[in-house]
């Protein structure tokens, strides 16, 4: 929740038309008190975490043990095979995401843009990080607006505020505050852009303390759940663990019934069970869902994980609104 120490509200805004802004000072003192209007993201993950997260998975684990059984029993061509496909399904699932987090890296820092602010009288452009709270912020047609903040001077403008709400067409602004006129709105939002015309505002919050801000926590907050593909992979790797155990104690208990050597036994249920484990289905299933990411990003769509594929795919209907919300703002 925002406290009044690192946002303003929106109804103290001075009416003064001639403001001064901040002075140089003042600025440092609230980046300082406050720190940089910037939206704390999520660190990038080392890539040997990513290499290693490929790795895990009940799946691996019974293919690794049936690997370490066939090398126990002499059978290295087998254990060998069954660590090769390991590692192939591992090294595809790294390569395709480390490619859309580094991509969604470079995306990120496309978004750093430049304010355009009064200090001491004077316009000085700053980058967007260092806008502070109280800050007297110009913005005119083209620009995108760096922090929260309500108009004190309006001009014909209107502003695009799709990155929040989704709607398409743009927002007519002026200084008379939404409460005295539900058909105008005062503030304007981090992250949205100026279509038309020109204004001036008070910096009311900033960084982690935006709208835009509040969403990318609670982006962050979100946990990560199984998708569908991951759970079934997961359901039927447990019955195959279950039935192979069930079939191999059988297949002991009758040999010693009928007096079979307790080693010979033990090798061949061992080999049975290793026979029994589909040491292909986790690479056909990287492969699948590697094959659906490629045909999504020759269409420009980055994604992170490779599960989230099969989750796209299973996806029967889809909640819109007329807005295009899940496109470019356009019909």
């Amino acid at each position: 929740m925002t406290s009044p120490a690192q946002s303003l509200p929106a109804n103290s805004v001075p009416p003064a038309v001639d403001s001064p802004g901040l002075t140089e000072a003042e600025a440092r003192e609230q980046l300082r008190r406050h720190g940089p209007n910037a939206i704390a993201v999520a660190p990038t993950e080392p890539w040997l975490r990513v290499l290693l997260r490929q790795f895990r998975g009940l799946i691996v684990v019974v293919l690794a043990a049936a690997a370490a059984v066939s090398f126990a029993f002499d059978d290295c061509a087998e254990g060998y095979a069954i660590l090769v496909v390991i590692l192939i399904n591992a090294l595809i699932g790294f390569g395709l995401e480390w490619s859309a987090m580094t991509s969604m890296a470079a995306l990120r820092r496309l978004g750093q843009v430049t304010a355009r602010v009064l200090r001491d009288s004077e316009v000085r452009a700053v980058p967007s990080d260092e806008v502070a709270l109280g800050d007297v912020l110009l913005i005119e047609a083209g620009e995108v607006v760096a922090a929260d903040a309500t108009l004190f001077i309006a001009q014909q403008l209107q502003i695009n505020e799709a990155t929040l709400t989704g709607e398409s067409m743009p927002v007519r602004k002026t200084t008379t505050p939404a409460e005295t006129d539900p058909e105008t709105d005062a503030r304007i939002f981090k992250g949205t852009a100026v279509v038309n015309g020109t204004g001036r505002a008070v910096v009311t919050g900033v960084g982690v303390h935006t709208e835009l801000g509040s969403i990318a926590q609670m982006v962050q907050q979100a946990k990560r759940t199984a998708t569908p593909l991951e759970a079934k992979l997961a359901h039927l790797a447990r019955q195959l663990v279950y039935i192979t155990a069930g079939l191999v104690a059988v297949f002991v208990v009758i040999g010693l019934l009928r007096g079979a050597p307790v080693q010979a036994l033990l090798k061949t249920a061992i080999v049975l069970a290793v026979a029994a484990i589909p040491e292909g289905m986790s690479i056909v299933a990287t492969l699948a869902l590697a094959h659906g990411m490629l045909r999504l990003a020759r269409r420009h769509v980055l994604v992170k994980r490779l599960a989230a594929v099969e989750t796209l795919g299973s996806t029967d209907i889809i909640f819109t609104d007329k807005t295009g919300t899940l496109t470019q703002n356009q019909m």
